[in-house]
């Protein structure tokens, strides 16, 4: 009796682990969590395999239950991670471009920047007449 006893809560634990998914971390977890509950469960039942089954199955829920809590911190640190890192390249990126436009190009760039002035006549627009002026216009090649 003690040997089928022993053969039932190997089998629990082999077929409850089963379901553990590819990850080894969790495979041994609910394997220790399935023997360790078989095992505290046939002790204290004095052998009863009903008992003995449901501790292993208690063990097994147990280990899920914690491995649950580890992953949902994890993916929580990842996202804030992510996060960060994506408000840090938009910074970044628009102080590059807010430098390019202060500092101007340098006397190495290669693109070369022109300013042409465009005599603008008198000129009437919604009923407005504007007096002649000129225009800057900035090229950049």
């Amino acid at each position: 009796m003690k040997n089928a006893t022993l053969l039932l809560s190997l089998l629990a634990s082999a077929m409850l682990t089963s379901c553990a998914g590819v990850s080894p971390t969790r495979i041994i977890g609910n394997t220790i969590g399935a023997a360790g509950g078989a095992l505290i469960g046939s002790k204290l039942s004095k052998g009863d395999p009903l008992i003995t089954t449901a501790s292993a199955g208690a063990g097994v829920l147990l280990s899920e239950s914690l491995q649950a809590g580890s992953n949902a911190s994890a993916n929580k640190s990842y996202d804030a991670g992510y996060d960060k890192a994506r408000s840090d390249s938009a910074k970044q990126q628009f102080q590059t471009l807010n430098d390019r436009q202060r500092v101007g190009p340098q006397v190495d760039d290669p693109m070369h920047v022109r300013s042409i002035e465009v005599p603008l006549p008198e000129r009437q627009e919604n009923g407005v007449i504007l007096a002649p002026s000129t225009a800057t216009i900035r090229i950049q090649e």
